[in-house]
């Protein structure tokens, strides 16, 4: 990808990078609008209990040698991570996974390891505010849009073009798909050239197009390309085909010990409490248990590790990548729940200080949340 300023991929490098937010939330994005004392009405809007994790089944892929095209993508140092084929041909279900010109595969990701957007992003460098002046709408369209995915991801892609026209200053990414209710769009503002599109459903079909806009107006938009998802991958959770996220967002008090600070979801659970979710992106999040929906959310300790199991309690079979890897006596002393072991009853007591159990400020589980748009 050889633009002005951008010199192809580079190795990443620690970043808190953010991904870009949807500027036209879909419905499950719209907050919970109940009074603090209506607590019978707030909890009908947790129907759903989520059923007990069942324990994945291991399937094997073949996998054929990456292929390189280096005509449409520049690779450089990255040539063993980037392809424009898939390593494996088939996904997880076995079904083709989508290729073309316009697409290039992220084929490094290991099957027990979880999604990650952020170090996705960490490849993409950052592009540097021009300082020219505007003297009309951007003339041309931007170039060479292509779909970067991540083999075993079908949550999430990166959208990445070439900017042709100095006068833009940012960009309009307009994501559609046909969904049961028709015709859906997400829409997405950025002033870099490229940006995550998150929260994808398993096996559908999307549409994108990248538009330049300054503040004297709007220029010509990309041609479309087209990118199919592949399936989900049963080794990661349960997926029901179909079914709508069982995240509410919910503006809920937390006990904050957190790297993320976006929007916060909540669900009921088979183990009778709440769990409660605040976001760095829908892959990296802080996961919080409480007895209540209105009570205070706590963090959840780890007497044996990291928090690496507590991915159980957003439904995904993986043990997680999770931050902040400190000694319990290095972290302030809370109360919280805690345990040692997956699908061990969490009990309710100090963590951090001197208790020798420790808890961390985000988790990457594998599972999107709030879900499909």
């Amino acid at each position: 990808m050889s633009t002005p300023g951008k010199t192809g991929l580079r190795p990443p490098a620690p970043s808190n990078k953010k991904t870009n937010q949807v500027g036209k939330p879909s419905s499950h994005d719209k907050p919970a609008d109940k009074k603090q004392g209506e607590k019978g009405s707030i909890l009908e809007l947790f129907p759903l209990v989520t059923a007990k994790p069942k324990q994945e089944r291991r399937q094997q892929t073949t996998t054929t040698a990456p292929v390189f095209n280096t005509s449409h993508f520049d690779i450089y140092e990255n040539s063993s991570i980037f392809s424009s084929l898939p390593a494996s041909e088939v996904d997880s279900m076995g079904n083709p996974r989508f290729i073309a010109p316009h697409v290039i595969y992220k084929t490094d990701k290991k099957p027990h390891e979880p999604c990650s957007i952020t170090s996705s992003l960490a490849y993409f460098p950052d592009e540097e505010g021009s300082d020219q002046n505007v003297t009309g709408p951007p003339r041309l369209p931007p170039s060479n849009l292509t779909v970067v995915t991540v083999e075993g991801c079908p949550s999430f892609v990166i959208l990445d073009w070439q900017k042709t026209d100095n006068e833009t200053r940012e960009y309009e990414v307009v994501s559609t798909t046909t969904g049961p209710n028709g015709r859906e769009m997400s829409v997405l503002t950025t002033n870099q050239t490229h940006t995550a599109v998150e929260n994808l459903k398993p096996e559908s079909s999307y549409e994108f197009k990248v538009t330049p806009k300054n503040e004297l107006g709007t220029g010509p938009s990309t041609d479309p390309v087209t990118f199919s998802t592949e399936s989900a991958d049963p080794r990661v959770s349960e997926y029901v085909s179909g079914k709508d996220a069982i995240w509410t967002q919910f503006p809920f008090k937390a006990d904050a010990y957190s790297e993320c600070s976006g929007k916060q979801y909540v669900k009921r659970t088979w183990y009778r409490k709440f769990v409660g979710i605040q976001l760095c992106n829908s892959l990296r999040y802080k996961i919080y248990l409480s007895e209540s929906l209105n009570g205070k959310f706590y963090n959840i300790g780890d007497q044996t590790g990291y928090g690496e199991d507590h991915c159980q309690f957003v439904d995904s079979f993986l043990d997680g990548r999770t931050g902040s890897h400190l000694l319990a006596d290095q972290l302030p002393s809370k109360l919280g729940f805690y345990r040692a072991l997956r699908q061990e009853p969490v009990s309710f007591g100090e963590i951090g200080g001197k208790s020798h159990t420790t808890y961390v400020g985000w988790y990457e589980c594998g599972t999107p949340i709030p879900g499909k748009w």
